[in-house]
């Protein structure tokens, strides 16, 4: 069983992510799709289906990749409830098995961090490829606020490995804000916002970005 399999079959994870709404970001990219006609937007990493759920209620396209069948599952039935459909399948992050251009949005929140930069790197230049010229790309990703930044041990700048906690062996990449524009470099960022999730006496500290990919010359 993979970690992200367990994580999604935690009762605590489930209560956390249960009643999670969506992020402003994705709501304002919601509102520029449909007051351009709508679209496909792609959902990366989409848990127990807070965006996909809500993106399909707007009557967008949806299609929400997880790694984790348990995620796959709990996502189907959160959309079956509310009366709503959209494409739900098991995939990867960094597997996108679909054309050039063939999303108006795309959603990754609080999942691509979970790597090395090198393959960050290459998982948006796979977002950039499967996203259409000015369509929009909505980022959450831990900042080096977090208070998990620092733990365990630092296997390259900005990149961690923790051997304990929920997600213990799992890289993260804390993504300062220049890192994020540059690694942006090929969209337009129409805003970046911090934001701090409490836990405790713990604070996790966020980027929230979002970002239109300049049109082709």
């Amino acid at each position: 069983m993979t970690t992200w399999e367990k994580l999604w079959q935690d009762p605590a994870v489930v209560a956390r992510w249960k009643d999670a709404q969506p992020l402003p970001e994705v709501v304002a990219m919601a509102d520029r799709l449909i007051g351009d006609g709508g679209g496909r937007v792609l959902d990366i990493g989409c848990g127990l289906g807070r965006h996909t759920v809500y993106l399909a209620a707007r009557g967008l396209e949806v299609v929400a990749t997880d790694s984790a069948p348990a995620a796959v599952t709990a996502c189907k039935g959160n959309l079956a409830e509310a009366g709503l459909t959209a494409e739900v399948i098991t995939a990867d992050m960094s597997d996108y098995p679909f054309p050039d251009a063939h999303f108006r949005g795309v959603v990754a929140s609080h999942v691509i961090h979970h790597t090395d930069l090198a393959t960050l790197r290459r998982i948006l230049a796979e977002i950039s490829r499967v996203l259409a010229p000015g369509g929009y790309f909505v980022w959450a990703t831990p900042c080096p606020k977090h208070y998990e930044c620092g733990r365990g041990t630092e296997i390259e700048p900005g990149t961690w490995v923790d051997p304990e906690g929920r997600e213990a062996g799992l890289p993260h990449h804390y993504c300062t804000e220049a890192e994020v524009r540059e690694l942006l470099s090929g969209f337009d960022i129409l805003s970046v916002n911090e934001q701090e999730y409490r836990e405790g006496e713990n604070s996790r500290w966020h980027f929230r970005i979002l970002a239109r990919k300049r049109s082709e010359q």
